[in-house]
């Protein structure tokens, strides 16, 4: 679990990072890296966080 943490919080991270950079830039592309950062962040990186930390407090 700690390792799905720790992937999906790189990656979404580095992905919003980089999303922001391609809209700054008006690059091509940027808004479907937005829209793939968040959904990554949304489904994966915060619900695998919150079993981290409750599975932890047990």
């Amino acid at each position: 679990m700690k390792l799905l943490v720790f992937v999906s919080g790189v990656l979404s991270g580095s992905l919003i990072t980089l999303s922001f950079l391609f809209k700054i830039m008006h690059w091509p592309g940027a808004t479907e890296l937005v829209v793939l950062a968040l959904s990554i962040c949304s489904i994966i990186f915060i619900p695998s966080v919150a079993k981290y930390l409750y599975d932890q407090k047990k």
